[in-house]
């Protein structure tokens, strides 16, 4: 006889599995298809995996460390470090699930720099018809073609094409005659169609953040923008920080191919939700950028990270790269290319590469410090004509893995928060407040210094340390947690509060310590002070 199976139920909702006994609580939450917050990659160590056990058993050392007595009292409990003996009732908050209601945002304004100029054209192209004193073949007849119309630039190499592309190609002109349109990128033709009118061509530019990923579909024809969609980057189940990606990369082959199945199947999943939101046909996608921090493209690409975990943090590639979208699983057009943004070196990549295009840094005037807030930190500044790049450590805090009560962006997040004579809390979603997320994080500090409840080294008071002025509805929120410690209340529930403690407070520090380190070694090198800073542009989700 097999092995007995343990049936495990998660609430609410009702969804059941077998699994093996010994199985981790968050696999076999997988295997039912709920997938858990792991931030710190089943480390134990975020506490974001909350979960209250029916038979909970004994706490292990990292759940007595992570949760409170009341907390750990009531049956709550790690997922990642909780392994199924038994059959088992296990209750789910919403908090503790990956990615629900995810904010991120995707507006901005449009404007392009110079004029239009796509990788991918097209061109109206009549060419000869062939006969027995001329033949010449198709596609150096096009070739021609081409450069007589001044479509393509005589000085490039002979045009050239995939065997796909000329069977389409030998169909159109058997089927439409002599004229058509030509789709090429440089002196390589990606498509061919009867008739001379121009037909839709998109390009896709995919934004690729260790913690979001972002897409937009643009017409190649007017550079118009006709859809926008992104999602979380689901590979943040294996850990919310390039170095614990790195670590799994490196442990073998099954495990890089892990993390880059997970984002291809993400990526390839916003094409289509690009597609479909613009009615665009994905055989009309003839050219998709991707720009990310070193570790994210390495990983997008299958190409091994590991010397990236060890000093000199060296990158396997520096140059852009030139793939078929094929390479990437992009669900476009066959013969279409994928641009891997260049890597300025270390850990400063190609989204610090595509906004610096944005921005257009190199020509501004005077001294621009360009900052961008993200679970990685990139710094650029920009100075007649020079750039000088450096990245720090700043997105844990901002990503709630290091915050008590933190967590991302989603449903439930405090984002905003203002004190007047009370505590107001915005909350994404607009329900009752589960957690931090790092606008509220920024904001809350904010507020609480302007209002002169937090000290300007970072301290936070206990009740008996306020103001005397302080009115009594801020007043309440004051605590001291189970230590003793100095605690801002937030909200609470199922028999525990939350909200901002010293150590929270702390993190911030060091993430803004971090960010601003970063400008002042920059500024030093460029022989700079703060007081020259005449500019600074802050980008982040």
């Amino acid at each position: 006889m097999g092995e007995r199976m343990c049936r495990v139920q998660f609430d609410p909702g009702g969804r059941a599995v077998e699994v093996l006994p010994g199985t981790l609580l968050v696999e076999a939450a997988g295997r039912a298809g709920l997938a858990l917050d792991t931030p710190c990659g089943g480390g134990g160590t975020c506490g974001k995996c909350l979960v209250r056990i029916r038979h909970a058993g004994p706490p292990v050392e990292t759940e007595e460390k992570n949760l409170t007595p009341e907390q750990l009292a009531a049956g709550w409990r790690l997922a990642c470090r909780r392994r199924v003996l038994r059959d088992e009732v296990v209750h789910v908050p919403d908090s503790s699930l990956f990615g629900g209601g995810h904010q991120i945002c995707t507006d901005h304004e449009t404007g392009a720099a110079g004029g239009w100029d796509p990788e991918v054209r097209q061109a109206p192209v009549t060419m000869s018809r062939p006969g027995l004193e001329d033949g010449t073949p198709d596609l150096p007849r096009m070739d021609a073609a081409l450069r007589e119309s001044g479509a393509m630039d005589p000085a490039l190499p002979p045009l050239a094409a995939a065997p796909d592309t000329l069977n389409r190609l030998v169909a159109s002109l058997r089927d439409g005659g002599r004229a058509g349109t030509a789709v090429f990128r440089g002196n390589t033709l990606v498509d061919f169609h009867p008739g001379t009118d121009t037909a839709p061509s998109f390009g896709m530019a995919f934004d690729i953040g260790t913690t979001t990923l972002a897409g937009a579909l643009l017409d190649l024809r007017d550079g118009a923008e006709r859809a926008v969609a992104s999602c979380l980057n689901p590979q943040t189940l294996h850990g919310d920080d390039v170095l614990s990606r790195i670590a799994l990369a490196s442990r073998g082959a099954g495990e890089l191919r892990l993390l880059r199945d997970t984002v291809l199947d993400a990526v390839g999943e916003l094409a289509r939700e690009l597609c479909r939101n613009a009615g665009a046909d994905p055989e009309s996608v003839h050219f998709a950028a991707f720009a990310g921090n070193t570790t994210m493209e390495h990983l997008l690409c299958g190409i091994d990270p590991s010397p990236l975990g060890m000093v000199p943090f060296v990158p396997v590639f520096g140059d852009e790269l030139d793939l078929s979208a094929r390479e990437l699983r992009l669900p476009v057009h066959p013969e279409a290319r994928a641009l891997v943004f260049p890597v300025i070196g270390g850990f400063v990549g190609g989204d610090t590469v595509a906004g610096l295009l944005a921005t257009e840094l190199a020509e501004r005037e005077g001294v621009t410090v360009f900052v961008d807030i993200g679970t990685n930190g990139e710094i650029v500044v920009a100075h007649g004509g020079k750039l000088l790049a450096a990245s720090t450590a700043a997105g844990p805090a901002f990503e709630g893995a290091r915050i008590s009560c933190g967590m991302r962006a989603a449903a439930g997040a405090v984002e905003k928060v203002l004190i007047d004579g009370g505590v107001r809390l915005g909350v994404i979603g607009g329900g009752d407040p589960a957690g931090l997320c790092g606008s509220g994080l920024i904001d809350l500090c904010g507020q609480l210094l302007k209002a002169g409840l937090l000290q300007p080294d970072g301290r936070l008071p206990a009740p008996d340390e306020l103001p005397p002025d302080t009115p009594p509805e801020v007043a309440a929120h004051f605590m001291r947690d189970a230590d003793g410690a100095p605690f801002f209340r937030l909200g609470g529930g199922d028999g525990a509060v939350f909200g901002l403690t010293q150590r929270d407070v702390r993190e911030l520090q060091l993430a803004a310590g971090a960010i601003r380190a970063g400008i002042a070694i920059l500024l030093r090198q460029a022989g700079l002070s703060v007081d020259d800073v005449t500019r600074v542009l802050v980008a982040g989700g």
